[in-house]
């Protein structure tokens, strides 16, 4: 048996089907186009289309079945850390109901809430606070995408937002400097940060790849495939025609930075004896020629890109390799 981890993304599809948990042996990687371009269909005929995409997926590349493990983007999912007074088990599976309806913006009756505790201390006292994190998400959307994969007849395993695949395939570790974990897709981005090995919040850009893919398209008057490669082999690059093509992805990279800066800040104000040490760039549009020294330059911090198939073997991509975090991550997680 082994494990298939699917992320939908609006742009493109990756699969990663590996021997275990342990991510070490790699017996398939795929990416194929979203030709839907859709995540969650709505009507019925946008849930057929689907169907009929998933369907075929399964059937030309012969994917495993027994343990399936979807990703969820992060718009269709609340994720909110919560401090609250010190509470046993039974005090706070009795109160979380209520902090949520405080921090969740999704109506109780279609509410499906999961929680965790970060921090607890050993011992209760006067003045004694727990974090939990609190993950909420729509039951009529959940159930949507279940049953769509049920009716083909696959049960799948898990259902796990974008970002926290990617955190669990980073590994951090307690003693890890703070960092920004900037997740980017096609049609948004995640930053999220991580602070003595622990999330902290999450939030979600509009400020996606395709964004930049057409601010190219229309400026170079190039089809949307072509746009995409000027953005990942030209990109910030000053020689490149006569400096035309950085001042028309700059300005979104600059609205990206921003987006990072408010992260930073946020971070800063609520932790005054912390700071942010390092950016992890994670998504297909993070291998832009000279974005990374980009960040760097502006932000002053130490920024890297991931590298999800570290330490495995067998069929790894030979490109696009930053696009696979989240199905990487998703095979990590125990069960």
């Amino acid at each position: 048996m082994s494990i298939t981890a699917i992320d939908i993304g609006t742009h493109s599809i990756k699969i990663v089907v590996a021997k275990d948990s342990k991510g070490q042996v790699i017996n398939k990687s795929i990416e194929v186009p979203n030709k839907l371009g859709m995540v969650a269909p709505k009507n019925d005929q946008e849930i057929l289309q689907f169907s009929e995409m998933i369907s075929n997926l399964f059937h030309d590349y012969k994917l495993d079945q027994s343990d399936v493990r979807l990703s969820l983007p992060e718009y269709l999912v609340t994720s909110k850390v919560i401090e609250i007074p010190f509470l046993n088990e039974a005090e706070l599976a009795s109160a979380i109901g209520w902090q949520a309806e405080q921090a969740i913006p999704i109506p109780k009756n279609d509410l499906m809430l999961q929680y965790q505790v970060l921090e607890k201390p050993e011992k209760k006292t006067a003045n004694a606070t727990m974090k939990v994190l609190l993950v909420g998400s729509r039951k009529s959307v959940i159930e949507k995408i279940n049953n769509i994969f049920l009716n083909i007849g696959i049960e799948a395993t898990l259902l796990e937002t974008q970002i926290f695949s990617v955190i669990r395939s980073l590994d951090i570790q307690s003693n890890d400097p703070e960092a920004i974990i900037l997740q980017m897709g096609t049609s948004g981005n995640d930053i999220a940060v991580i602070a003595n090995g622990m999330f902290e919040f999450v939030f979600n850009s509009k400020t996606g790849g395709s964004l930049i893919d057409g601010a190219i398209a229309q400026s170079f008057n190039l089809d949307n495939k072509q746009a995409e490669e000027y953005k990942i082999n030209y990109g910030l690059d000053p020689t490149q025609m006569e400096g035309k093509l950085i001042q028309v992805v700059s300005p979104i990279i600059d609205n990206m930075i921003i987006d990072l800066q408010k992260a930073i800040r946020f971070f800063t104000q609520n932790h005054p004896e912390q700071k942010i040490k390092r950016i992890v760039l994670s998504g297909g549009p993070a291998a832009m020629k000279g974005l990374t020294e980009k960040l760097t330059q502006t932000l002053g911090v130490e920024v890297l890109q991931v590298d999800p198939f570290a330490g495995s073997k067998g069929q790894i991509p030979e490109k696009n390799q930053l696009s696979f975090s989240v199905c990487m991550g998703l095979i990590a997680r125990k069960l």
